[in-house]
């Protein structure tokens, strides 16, 4: 964790009673000063009385004059776009999620009464928010987690679920459709096809740094690009590595953003397939199928959940039994299909 400052900013601490008194200071030159004076990279703590706001700057404040200057060039077709993603990344990005240990413990506990197969995984990213609240992060920030488990497991489901409970932006990217690593990392703008990365639009757009990024089904992803590895994960080590997250260039834009703040979630089927240095990175967490049992259980607190009518449980248990439902992505969907004909009956 890299050294942040803790601060109520300029001049004596501000008074925040109510909504109405927070919505006024967050908009006052109090708080404007107290981000004017942000380093990039570093974290600091706007401390208002019953509230507390970790922010942090990620990218440079820079005019598209400086910014042309920099990299030599002036005409770009794109600079439109340039400059939206310029004024995105260089604005104050605050910084989310859990931000005690009690906090981490009831975030993990809501996610897991919702995905209990995934206990293993849910108890992973607890223990690693845990210790970077104890070395000082008053935010969620985990260590870059691969979860490999057979297809229609419910991983999907999970990333959804753990982006909700922490109420932080999700990013989510499906590399089983990609032929190039684009979507991750931007294109260089000299290409006539240059674009930038989902991410880096993402995080442009978003109003916080530490968004959650899911790579699903990267172990699927083939780089059809010239010189293309066939491990592509390969190129993206850099992504997971603090200290080079931290001073990323990208390459559409040809300028320096923060990614360290990222919390790199990967879904795989099978992990083999991607690069060794990138699993060094990553803590590994390998998922068994789903028991008959546990899809079961899963099933009954599902149809209790969305108010759907309890004999359901029956023929679902049939119907696991039986080998007719055999993953959680089948039974989400058949109980998405009960959803929306409930919904028909009850608007006839």
């Amino acid at each position: 964790m890299k050294n942040w400052k803790m601060t109520s900013g300029p001049g004596p601490e501000p008074d925040a009673d109510d909504e109405e008194d927070l919505r006024k200071l967050m908009n006052s030159d109090f708080v404007f000063e107290a981000e004017a004076r942000t380093n990039l990279g570093k974290p600091r703590l706007l401390a208002l009385k019953g509230y507390d706001r970790p922010f942090v700057r990620i990218a440079p404040q820079m005019s598209m004059d400086e910014h042309n200057a920099r990299r030599g060039a002036d005409d770009r077709r794109d600079r439109h776009a340039v400059r939206r993603l310029i004024e995105g990344l260089g604005e104050i990005k605050d910084l989310k999620g859990p931000a005690t240990s009690d906090a981490v413990d009831a975030f993990a506990a809501k996610v897991f009464a919702e995905a209990p197969n995934f206990g293993r995984a849910i108890e992973a990213i607890r223990q690693s928010a845990q210790v970077h609240i104890r070395r000082g992060a008053r935010w969620l920030q985990i260590r870059p987690l691969v979860i490999e488990s057979g297809p229609g497991s419910g991983k999907t489901r999970l990333v959804h679920l753990l982006a909700e409970a922490s109420s932080l932006p999700l990013v989510y990217l499906d590399c089983a459709t990609m032929t190039t690593l684009t979507p991750i990392l931007s294109q260089d703008g000299s290409w006539s096809n240059s674009r930038q990365s989902d991410i880096m639009q993402a995080l442009a757009n978003s109003a916080s740094a530490n968004v959650i990024v899911v790579l699903d089904e990267l172990d699927k992803l083939r780089d059809m690009s010239r010189n293309g590895s066939p491990k592509p994960s390969e190129a993206l080590v850099g992504l997971l590595e603090k200290r080079s997250a931290a001073a990323h260039m990208d390459n559409y834009l040809q300028l320096a953003v923060d990614l360290s703040f990222i919390n790199w979630i990967i879904l795989v089927n099978d992990a083999t397939r991607l690069s060794q240095p990138f699993l060094d990175r990553c803590q590994i967490i390998r998922m068994a199928p789903p028991t008959p049992q546990e899809i079961a259980d899963i099933a009954a607190r599902e149809i209790e959940r969305r108010g759907l009518e309890p004999e359901l449980v029956t023929t679902i248990a049939k119907a696991v039994r039986s080998g007719k439902i055999t993953s959680l992505r089948t039974l989400h969907k058949l109980l998405d299909s009960a959803n929306a004909a409930s919904s028909r009956s009850t608007l006839n």
